[in-house]
């Protein structure tokens, strides 16, 4: 098995956001207690330079950041649906080596701006350990995903909703809401044991992530993150 960090969750179910319903209003007030970690320090990513960007960590309940930070939980919240729907979907009624061009989203539309709320700018999926290269994290993207490994290393739980500030000259400031992640069995059929994989899914994802990281893993693992970047209302 490939060295990785992972996080077993032992009572987390259905690729859910980590300690939270996927219709939460509000922000969960704890992650599970109970944990199994392995860790290997080839696993840490310091992600792709930002140019001129500066990026800082902000507190979720700090008032300059709550008109994005409540937005931006429920909108991951509602991807993360989205994206377990669109999963059990493939496995029932789909070519699940052809569902795999298209699983996790790829076509995903951003919400239309509304007068007086956040404006998404960007919703993305990341992690220590990629499949797809267009998922890398940049600089700050890492610097969230460290922040998680550190704390599940210190055997604390890992914040469930991370909050940063991305500021670059002459552009509005980007708000960027993180939440994590967990694998569910269904997750399973390609990204677990690559040895069981179906013929047609190991062909499928060898053709189209040569690539890929994300494998071997077990239901209810910490995967990653969710990340959604928004501007705040004018």
């Amino acid at each position: 098995m490939q060295a990785m960090s992972r996080l077993v969750l032992t009572s987390i179910s259905s690729c859910t956001i980590i300690a939270a319903s996927l219709t939460a209003a509000e922000p969960p007030a704890a992650a599970p207690d109970k944990t199994q970690y392995f860790d290997d320090s080839t696993s840490v990513v310091k992600g792709t330079p930002m140019g001129d960007a500066k990026f800082a960590f902000v507190d979720p309940s700090d008032p300059s950041a709550e008109p994005v930070v409540s937005f931006g939980f429920n909108e991951i919240a509602r991807v993360g649906g989205l994206m377990v729907n669109q999963v059990n979907q493939a496995l029932v009624n789909d070519d699940i080596a052809v569902a795999i061009s298209a699983m996790h989203l790829k076509n995903l539309e951003l919400p239309k701006p509304v007068a007086g709320q956040p404006t998404v700018t960007a919703i993305k999926r990341t992690s220590l350990m990629i499949r797809d290269v267009q998922n890398t994290p940049d600089a700050a993207d890492a610097a969230a995903l460290e922040k998680i490994h550190q704390q599940l290393m210190e055997g604390d739980k890992p914040d469930s909703v991370i909050v940063q500030r991305v500021d670059r000259p002459d552009k509005p400031t980007e708000w960027r809401v993180y939440r994590p992640i967990a694998t569910s069995k269904s997750c399973l059929v390609c990204h677990g044991d690559p040895e069981k994989f179906r013929p047609e899914v190991k062909a499928a994802l060898d053709k189209l992530y040569p690539l890929d990281k994300a494998v071997d893993y077990h239901a209810q693992e910490y995967r990653g993150v969710i990340r959604v970047s928004l501007t705040a209302p004018k």
